[in-house]
């Protein structure tokens, strides 16, 4: 017999069944649903103090502790779901032989500085962007190859890179969903491993004029991003550059000459210290220079990054301004070239002027 008491003291140790089972711990702001059935890839679920529910915006279910012991291991009886909630958080019924004890928290592990990342990427697409690379060369297609020199690329960059060109995006990864029907077509920016033998994802950069499409970065739908380069945290490399957008970190390796990988979006800045976490001491970089966008939302990321180093024990430095107030290092590569669409060769004085910059702060 559960008594009443005992139904209402394990009813309201939601919040130590959800710390234990899942170490969810702040329960002011929504969490991933804690349901086996629904892969929650952003946080839905929200728990309501007033009667110890959880309801998740994402599935639609509303469940109490209870509730929660039959959905995640099929026990249907009440007693045995009262059973199940007081093994889990050492609470002794008064159905129990012998006399009552005071709760009791079983013993955990610690938890870890950062939980493991994510799998990331979908399938091999490295044959699909080897004909994106081809085709960039195709005289129909020149366009790419302009818009390339526009940001301070050239072939050399293209080939580094393994840079290329598609009309239709859906034909690197069938997980594209991109509609800009004024875009000339979009530059392909694969994630190839260290030895360039496979790639299992890949982003896409629009070319367009001005104000016909958006000009960003577009990522396949469904699939958990990878940072660009991530093999290098775990290559024993001496400097890491580390930059926001994926233009940005190779035009910062053309003026640099280093090392440099990007996170595809600052909504990736949690997965660099959770791979690096999960990446033996000595197989990740001696340094890493953080090179963030000059923004509000890029010094922000900064910091988060530094903080996450900082806890890592991971040398770092903060890449300082640009010159002339440029906000990234493609900014800076492009002011070099107009505002205007200037295909022409670049002057070798340019060259010159930012490798003059790097050599200063450096």
């Amino acid at each position: 017999m559960i008594t009443e008491t005992d139904k209402e003291a394990l009813r309201a140790s939601m919040p130590e069944v959800l710390e234990i089972l899942f170490g969810i711990t702040d329960l002011r702001r929504s969490f991933r649903c804690p349901l086996p059935d629904h892969d929650d890839r952003d946080p839905s679920a929200h728990y309501y103090a007033n009667d110890n529910t959880v309801h998740c915006f994402g599935c639609g279910k509303t469940f109490d502790v209870f509730k929660l012991m039959e959905l995640l291991y099929g026990i249907t009886g009440f007693a045995e779901q009262a059973r199940k909630v007081a093994e889990i958080v050492g609470y002794r019924l008064d159905e129990d032989d012998g006399p009552r004890k005071p709760r009791q928290r079983p013993k955990r592990k610690p938890r870890p500085l950062f939980d493991p990342p994510r799998e990331a990427g979908g399938a091999d697409c490295a044959e699909a962007c080897g004909t994106a690379f081809g085709q960039l060369y195709c005289a129909e297609n020149d366009i790419g190859r302009r818009y390339l020199r526009w940001r301070g690329l050239d072939d050399g960059d293209a080939a580094t890179f393994g840079l290329g060109f598609t009309r239709d995006p859906r034909e690197i990864m069938p997980e594209f969903r991109v509609y800009e029907p004024k875009a000339f077509g979009f530059i392909t920016i694969p994630f190839w491993n260290q030895d360039f033998s496979t790639a299992n994802y890949c982003m896409v950069r629009t070319v367009c004029r001005p104000g016909d499409a958006r000009n960003k970065e577009w990522r396949p739908r469904g699939i958990a991003t990878p940072l660009w380069c991530e093999w290098l945290l775990s290559a024993s490399a001496e400097q890491v550059y580390v930059t926001e957008g994926l233009i940005d970190a190779m035009a910062l390796a053309k003026i640099t000459g280093g090392d440099t990988m990007a996170l595809g979006g600052v909504s990736n800045a949690k997965r660099l210290a959770q791979v690096l976490h999960a990446t033996p001491p000595d197989l990740r970089p001696k340094k890493i220079t953080v090179a963030m966008d000059e923004d509000d939302e890029g010094r922000r990321t900064r910091d988060r990054i530094c903080h996450d180093l900082d806890m890592l024990k991971v040398p770092h430095a903060v890449m300082p301004p640009y010159p002339n107030g440029a906000k990234d290092a493609d900014e800076y590569l492009m002011a070099m070239r107009g505002k205007e669409w200037d295909f022409e060769q670049r002057d070798p004085s340019i060259t010159t002027g930012y490798k003059l910059w790097y050599t200063r702060w450096r």
